[in-house]
């Protein structure tokens, strides 16, 4: 052996080995684990946006009762209107700015309600830039939406802010001698309606650890179903792994358990119908050897002890031409068996090549039966023929076909006794012609009838009486009907008998018009053939003299 060849098959190392049930649980189990952290993620945040929707509408809500209060007075001259604000922040638990600009230019900041995160006093001075930035675009007259902190510096945690502008009444006395007249005006000014988010990020916590709690112990569920699942499942995989094992080796004796009425339990039936059809061909075959390694064995026989007894004088050579006929006979025999073996082998592989045409079936069956002549005045058996019509054109290959017939004859010859009949008829149904062979022999027993088309079979042990033949006939029969794309039957009795049909199609009408007129030229050619053999004949001088 090559020491570098060895060093390199010693390198490669071997594939790690992972059941299915491993990868099956891992991939589940990640997938499982996956989905719980998407839907531990997404669930709170989509109660949080559901929370803080809700928020936003009932800051709507409060939006509108303001704008109605600073519409209607005074809010910073106003106590009633000053404290009606108040009542209306502690009960929504908001914080309510309204923002105006003072005389100064400066920006002053009206605070009403407070939350557990605000932040006091509220100075626009004290902002960041970024938070004075906002109050002065509200003033300019834009909407801020939905803020999530906006002012930090003015509240501890999560707040969510919105920010309008703002018409308000502003009511200022002005004296007209003895008359004191008030005058109403309305400015801009910018109202941020602030909402502590802290209810909010406590419920969305508590849910979150919820949610996450239940998808834990639904996962764990999930996972010992699975497992248990898994191990119903792959069991038998198992059990039938290490059968097929088994039958690889040769033990086609192995069952595996139908356990259940699913799919598995579908599985493990086909396999057991398996395990049973392979010990059945295993018999087949041991049967087939043992039959064809007889019938191989005895024309050898005979040939070796003729030839050896030729060789050693024991045979005179008077008598050579005798025993070298019956040579020839075995070894014809062989060729036959050979040849059937080979050819029904092709035809199970689809090696066969077929010539469809159209032919007269009823011509190929007379000039068949002719070559039984003999065989059939030996054993005195009466041949009948019953067509339906003079010619029966049908669609297929005739020489296969012939040999269909051919096998079909010589079965019912081997188990007919002297005095039986054989049938053959031929009739037509819709498009089809059914061709019949029938024997008043045997018949067949009904427990072997099933395998009448079997390979390697050769029937029914009680009709052993012919033991010729590997039982390959019936088999190649029915596998050139097969290449035909049609059917063969069998109905047998014990005692009374054994019919087969089969079926082909009808030739087409101008195929058989131009197989009927090639048929005529080719009649009539023969015939001046003939002629013009006599014709010549009949000018030879019959002295060979004359002719010198």
């Amino acid at each position: 052996m090559n020491p570098n060849k060895k060093q390199k098959t010693k390198g490669i190392k071997k594939p790690v080995f992972l059941s299915i049930k491993t990868k099956f649980f891992g991939v589940y189990c990640l997938l499982l684990a996956a989905i719980v952290i998407v839907v531990a993620m997404l669930l709170p945040m989509i109660f949080n946006m559901y929370f803080i929707s809700e928020k936003s509408n009932e800051l709507s809500k409060v939006r509108s009762i303001v704008s109605d209060i600073v519409k209607e007075s005074d809010f910073q001259q106003d106590p009633v209107t000053t404290k009606l604000l108040e009542n209306t922040a502690q009960a929504a638990d908001i914080v309510i700015w309204i923002c105006i600009e003072q005389s100064d230019g400066s920006i002053g900041i009206y605070v009403f309600g407070k939350t557990a995160n605000s932040i006091s006093p509220v100075d626009f001075n004290n902002f960041t830039q970024a938070e004075k930035e906002r109050v002065i675009h509200v003033l300019d007259g834009e909407q801020t939406g939905k803020l999530i902190s906006a002012f930090p510096s003015a509240f501890k945690g999560r707040t969510l802010s919105t920010g309008y502008r703002q018409e308000y009444l502003v009511a200022s006395d002005m004296a007209f001698g003895s008359l004191t007249m008030t005058i109403k005006s309305y400015k801009q000014g910018a109202v941020f309606l602030n909402v502590s988010m802290g209810d909010i990020d406590l419920m969305s916590n508590t849910l979150q650890k919820v949610v996450f709690g239940i998808l834990v112990l639904i996962t764990l569920t999930a996972v010992l179903m699975l497992w248990i699942m898994g191990s119903n499942v792959l069991t038998p995989v198992k059990q039938m792994t290490q059968a097929a094992q088994a039958i690889s080796k040769g033990d086609f004796s192995q069952e595996v358990e139908v356990r259940s009425n699913d799919e598995i339990g579908q599985l493990e039936q086909a396999f057991n119908t398996m395990a049973k059809e392979l010990q059945s061909v295993d018999t087949l075959q041991s049967d087939f050897i043992a039959n064809i390694s007889h019938d191989f064995r005895s024309p050898l026989t005979s040939i070796k002890g003729y030839v050896e007894a030729m060789l050693d004088g024991t045979i005179p050579q008077e008598l050579f031409p005798k025993y070298l006929k019956v040579v020839l006979d075995e070894a014809n025999r062989l060729t036959k068996m050979t040849n059937n073996v080979l050819d029904l082998t092709k035809m199970e592989n689809g090696q066969i090549e077929m010539h469809i045409r159209p032919f007269d079936i009823n011509e190929s069956i007379v000039s068949i039966a002719l070559t039984f002549e003999q065989r059939v005045n030996e054993k005195k058996i009466k041949m009948n023929f019953q067509f339906l019509q003079e010619k029966l054109y049908v669609s297929a290959d005739p020489d296969l076909i012939e040999r269909v017939i051919y096998n079909l004859l010589d079965n019912a010859l081997k188990f007919t006794d002297e005095g039986d009949s054989i049938t053959v008829e031929t009739s037509i149904v819709g498009r089809k012609a059914y061709i019949t062979v029938s024997d008043t022999g045997s018949g067949i027993d009904e427990n072997a009838l099933p395998h009448i088309f079997e390979r390697f079979n050769k029937g029914d042990k009680s009709r052993g009486k012919n033991k010729m033949g590997t039982g390959l006939g019936l088999a190649i029969v029915k596998q050139i009907m097969l290449q035909h794309h049609e059917d063969i039957t069998v109905y047998s009795k014990v005692g009374e008998g054994t019919k087969f049909t089969f079926t082909l199609p009808l030739a087409p009408k101008s195929a058989v018009t131009s197989a009927a007129a090639s048929a005529v030229s080719a009649q009539a050619a023969s015939a001046a053939v003939a002629s013009e053999e006599s014709l010549e004949a009949e000018s030879k001088p019959d002295d060979p003299a004359e002719k010198n």
